[in-house]
């Protein structure tokens, strides 16, 4: 029998996973309001005995007449929470794809259940819409709040979106939360989420979503490790697909699982009372909803049902609960099902992506694969064009013309092809991604290589050190970079592209993340837009053209801006959005094929007012016109970032970065190759390497393993 249902469980396709676990989340959302609308009889459950006898389901209207009589003012009353399980699908909706704190945030202030209310359930939700309203950023409207574990009940969209990717669900799982918790709170949903993600996975025993889910708290979060894994270890002993005895459960409603520190009694983190049970009761929705809904002395975990739901119907689909459940759940769910080809159109996306991975790491007669060689070129074009320009930083055109007739043409400091920030930085994040090893990357990771490696960060003192200060103090990475007037995001954030290569979604996700441990506001748009860029350069059949349309395309999105001057030129022109200013730059770039003619006419056109402001867009958009002119040739690209001077150690590796992803290690001038030192030379081509392999087996394995689940129709099998 157990066989039989283990076979039927790993058969089940994707669109009958997503639609088991949204009929699971409803029926979750209706059973956790009932155990307060049903409070006596919740209560008076003391034994297993007890607990069997107990009849749940909907509650029944002449229940809510009566459990809304006493109190006209409803203000001391738990409502459904239905409108979480909304909000997290409504972000990812809205977007038509991976969702931002940006999109969570707007699907919490219209949410509209929760504004026009006035329960004090939703208190904490309040005070975030009204952050909000006030134009608070989504990214920090959440570092003050009490943790709770009610944002977790908003985490089966980020679960089903991520289905299969428990790492990357929980990176998306604690950016959304942020918008309304603190860490804690957002590490509670994060590792919600990836709980959900995990339950996807065929074939996966027992106790396989909540191992999945302590290898992720272990390296994240170790203070929510430890409260988990002490949980789960309480139950170790309990048999596994099978109920627990008499008095394993009788424990169980005396009070167990406890917690030394209870930092919210209202709403604990939903996983410490749902992790525990899955390994005996992952096929018994019943006795686990029951042991759920009794009342624990002093804590009320009333949306657990709802992550219990989810991840149950993930694992096995909605036939596993009682048809009288599904009967009134599966209308709840229809309001959901919209994500369904949200997901499907993230599937063909990544079926696409996976075809040009397979392109990109074939191996070459020579050994090296055309991934290695874009990845070495992009590294080596950078260093270089960072080296070149370094000893003009700063200058105009005009005084780089009286110092150096007919420009720089050549590295005029080879010690600084290893030294300049821009590479250092670059190169921590680099080694950041190689060891995260194919797992998703964001600033809490990146800072640990900051706080291992800062001797070779070269960090400016009120910029990135003040992040680094701020990091090491205990503040959440993710976040330290909103009080710095510019940072160094731009000038690094090319393993976002590489990493994603053939992804601008993803990588524009992942950029902006990062970013904010830098800076935030317009450098959060400019850095977005490079990282598009390179994760288009880096295609096998990527062109100049090709680059500038996938930069066009994320400049044109809804970026947040601090200040109307950030985007004013030196010459006064405004532009109406990130968009326009690169298109100006295009067309500048059209009218020349020499990088030396073309500086007049970019200075009177792109250069911006604000230097601290604007120039974060600009290093983006003369770099990529100093692309078009070159027609991705390494060497005049190079050579034009240097000769524009400004920002010219940053605008040369940047063209020189995009020129070198385009044309490959080979392209890159001999002579230049040679300046490097044999050791730094390695170093680059052994890191090319470890990149390229990490995109071609992990990265490639992960991508490959969600594809197997195969498609989810928006149609819907019934009974």
């Amino acid at each position: 029998m157990e066989v039989d249902r283990s076979r039927r469980s790993a058969a089940l396709t994707l669109n009958e996973r997503i639609e088991g676990c949204l009929v699971g989340a409803a029926i979750g959302t209706e059973l956790g309001w009932s155990s307060c609308v049903r409070a006596e009889r919740y209560r008076r459950v003391s034994t297993m005995e007890n607990l069997l006898r107990l009849e749940t389901g909907k509650v029944t209207p002449a229940e809510e007449r009566a459990y809304w009589k006493p109190y006209p003012f409803v203000q001391w009353l738990v409502p459904r929470l239905t409108p979480l399980v909304d909000i997290g699908v409504r972000a990812y909706v809205a977007r038509q794809g991976r969702a931002t704190p940006e999109d969570f945030a707007r699907a919490l202030r219209q949410n509209r259940a929760i504004a026009g209310s006035n329960f004090s359930f939703w208190m904490l939700f309040y005070t975030t819409q009204e952050l909000l309203n006030e134009g608070c950023n989504p990214r920090i409207s959440g570092m003050g709040t009490v943790p709770s574990g009610l944002v977790a009940d908003a985490m089966p969209a980020v679960g089903i979106f991520h289905h299969h990717d428990p790492e990357y669900a929980y990176v998306d799982g604690v950016e959304l939360a942020s918008v309304c918790q603190p860490r804690l709170g957002a590490d509670w949903a994060g590792l919600a989420a990836a709980a959900i993600a995990a339950a996807f996975v065929p074939d996966s025993g027992p106790g396989a979503v909540a191992d999945a889910v302590l290898d992720i708290a272990r390296e994240n979060s170790r203070e929510v490790f430890q409260e988990l894994e002490y949980a789960v270890r309480m139950t170790g002993g309990w048999p596994a697909d099978s109920r627990p005895t008499r008095e394993q459960v009788d424990a169980w409603l005396k009070g167990f699982p406890c917690s030394q520190r209870e930092t919210s009694p209202l709403a604990p983190n939903p996983l410490r009372f749902v992790l525990p049970l899955l390994r005996s009761l992952n096929r018994d929705p019943g006795l686990m909803m029951n042991m759920l809904l009794c009342p624990l002395p002093d804590r009320t975990p009333v949306g657990a049902p709802i992550l219990a739901g989810a991840i149950l119907g993930a694992q096995h689909g909605r036939q596993l609960f009682p048809a009288e459940w599904r009967k009134w759940a599966e209308p709840m769910a229809k309001a959901w099902r919209p994500i369904i080809p949200v997901v499907e159109k993230r599937r063909k996306t990544e079926q696409s992506i996976i075809a040009v991975h397979e392109a990109a790491v074939r191996r070459k007669q020579n050994g090296t694969s055309l991934l290695e060689d874009r990845i070495c070129g992009c590294l080596l074009a950078s260093s270089i064009g960072n080296a070149m320009g370094s000893p003009v930083e700063g200058w105009s055109y005009q005084d780089i013309d009286a110092k150096y007739p007919g420009g720089v043409r050549s590295i005029l400091r080879p010690d600084r092809l290893e030294s300049e920030d821009d590479n250092q930085q670059m190169m921590l994040l680099l080694e950041t991604f190689l060891a995260r090893r194919g797992r998703p990357v964001t600033a809490r990771h990146l800072a640990h290589t900051w706080r291992e490696q800062w001797a070779r960060a070269v960090l400016w003192p009120y910029n990135d050190r003040h992040s680094l200060e701020l990091i090491r103090s205990g503040w959440d990475p993710r976040v330290t970079g909103h009080w710095n007037p510019m940072g160094t995001s731009v000038m690094c954030i090319e393993p976002v592209g590489l990493y994603h290569m053939a992804d601008p979604d993803h990588a524009v996700v992942d950029a902006s993340a990062i970013a904010y441990m830098h800076v935030r506001g317009m450098e959060i748009a400019a850095t977005s837009i490079l990282a598009a860029a390179v994760s288009e350069a880096i295609c096998p059949a990527a062109t100049v053209d090709s680059v500038w349309e996938a930069a066009l395309d994320v400049a044109g999105r809804d970026w947040p801006l601090s200040c109307p001057d950030q985007l004013r030129t030196l010459n006064g022109r405004r532009f109406g959005n990130c968009r326009d200013y690169l298109a100006t730059c295009l067309a500048v770039a059209r009218k020349y094929d020499d990088v030396f003619a073309a500086r007049k006419e970019l200075y009177a056109k792109c250069l911006m007012f604000n230097w601290w402001q604007g120039a974060h867009l600009e290093i983006v958009g003369l770099p990529l016109a100093i692309l078009k002119i070159a027609d991705g040739d390494i060497r005049q690209a190079a050579i034009g970032g240097t000769n524009i001077g400004r920002d010219a150690d940053t605008n040369a590796g940047r063209a020189g970065m995009l020129a070198g992803a385009l044309r490959g290690a080979g392209r890159v001038p001999r002579e230049w190759v040679r300046l490097f030192r044999p050791v730094a030379l390695n170093r680059i081509r052994n890191r090319a390497r470890a990149m390229a392999g990490l995109v071609a087996r992990e990265k490639l394995d992960r991508l490959r393993a969600r594809q197997a689940a195969g498609p989810c129709s928006a149609a819907t099998s019934r009974d």
